[in-house]
């Protein structure tokens, strides 16, 4: 008889302790708090562009983050335009350039991240929690 109170007690206790782990849920992050993992100084987005670009087209390029691709994954501007970057996935990403002339902070759903092109290149870039993402810019 001992043996089945003992049973039915350690049967009791897990259930309570797995009721009590399945439902907490951790609280979601708002876009005005700051990210979970630390981030290194987010450069100037916007910084004003110099006189060599002041007679380009000035557009305005978008790539949408979604189902883990850039799209479009290639995209070619000219100097002067700038390329908004919106995170339509549920999951965190980030724009990061090998030349570090792409850094954003982390994306979460709905954020954007923007880069006006100064110079002519072209710049590679993935995502730096998930480099199977690939992208790249040239700018003509």
């Amino acid at each position: 008889m001992n043996n089945s109170r003992f049973m039915i007690m350690i049967l009791a206790i897990l259930m309570v302790l797995t009721v009590a782990c399945a439902s907490y849920q951790i609280p979601a992050q708002t876009k005005a708090q700051a990210p979970v993992q630390p981030q290194s100084p987010t450069p100037v987005q916007n910084a004003p562009q110099s006189a060599a670009s002041s007679s380009s087209s000035g557009n305005t390029v978008n790539v949408a983050i979604k189902g883990f691709k850039f799209v479009p994954a290639d995209a070619n501007v000219k100097v002067g335009d700038t390329v908004v970057w919106t995170n339509e996935d549920s999951a965190p990403h980030t724009v990061q350039s090998s030349d570090s002339v792409l850094k954003s902070a982390t994306l979460s759903n709905g954020d954007t991240y923007k880069h006006t092109f100064t110079e002519s290149g072209k710049h590679d870039y993935i995502c730096g929690i998930h480099p199977s993402m690939h992208g790249s810019i040239t700018v003509q």
